[in-house]
């Protein structure tokens, strides 16, 4: 079986079918993370071991880009079926997301939340995507997104905006920052696009309105995660009261419901 991967990517028909360069970069860094994840999972290693290097691209839309695994200089003694083990692993546990079946017990919820943003966006951003080698085919369509997100609990989305103060860049392996919001959660987490680090790393300590794709957990009204998608400096505001300096200062104001059964009421009313 050859080891090669293709990630084919058909844009929305706003951009003609084309796909933006911004995005399409986005996609492949969450291709590649979710390798190397599923590469430390089944190694039971630190650090991925393998790289991957570009082997053919075609231009024509639909874009796709094939790549190759290769194991890394510092591995020595590989055994047998190294790569190939893990290529398998990978396209198993795709192949049961879109399937709806169980994964294996080890698959962790970093994995999934890679997996997760490379089909973030199907039906508005892109129109779809497949990842295939010589012997199988995954299609990342609504209902894989579905799936996946079912598998992270994540029972509802929505296109939005929150404001709050931006806190806490990280520029490693997943590009994000928090904001704390003046009311709502103590902070949420929110994942930028390549090419807007600096800017963002500009406006560390200052009030920020994001706008994006809001993710909700279940029994919640506020969104724990944002995918932004724009991003507006609204002002320093370093003197303003966040929730997080607020808790406790009205024990009594869910009455006589539990906070579960509060948050469930508030949310049927907005419904």
């Amino acid at each position: 079986m050859s080891n090669l991967i293709t990630f084919q990517i058909e844009g929305a028909p706003s951009e003609d079918g084309h796909i933006p360069l911004s995005d399409f970069i986005s996609r492949i860094e969450q291709l590649l993370l979710a390798l190397n994840a599923m590469d430390r999972i089944v190694g039971q290693t630190a650090q991925p071991t393998l790289y991957y290097r570009i082997v053919d691209v075609s231009r024509r839309s639909p874009i796709s880009l094939t790549i190759e695994p290769v194991i890394k200089k510092t591995v020595r003694h590989p055994e047998p079926g190294y790569i190939q083990a893990r290529h398998a692993r990978f396209f198993r546990e795709l192949s049961a997301i879109q399937r709806n079946e169980p994964l294996s017990p080890d698959m962790d919820y970093t994995t999934l939340e890679h997996v997760r943003d490379l089909v973030d966006g199907v039906g508005r951003d892109f129109t779809n995507a497949r990842i295939s080698n010589d012997e199988a085919v995954v299609t990342l369509d609504s209902a894989f997104e579905t799936n996946v997100r079912r598998l992270l609990n994540e029972e509802d989305a929505s296109y939005g905006s929150e404001e709050g103060m931006l806190e806490a860049l990280n520029i490693h392996d997943k590009p994000t920052f928090w904001i704390y919001p003046r009311i709502g959660p103590e902070r949420i987490r929110c994942d930028f696009l390549p090419g807007t680090k600096d800017q963002i790393k500009e406006n560390i300590g200052k009030y920020v309105r994001v706008e994006g794709v809001k993710y909700f957990r279940p029994n919640s009204p506020f969104p724990y995660r944002i995918a932004v998608r724009e991003f507006t400096t609204l002002s320093d505001d370093r003197d303003a009261t966040y929730l997080k300096d607020i808790g406790g200062i009205a024990p009594d104001a869910t009455g006589e419901l539990s906070s579960v059964d509060f948050v469930r009421k508030i949310r049927d009313e907005w419904d």
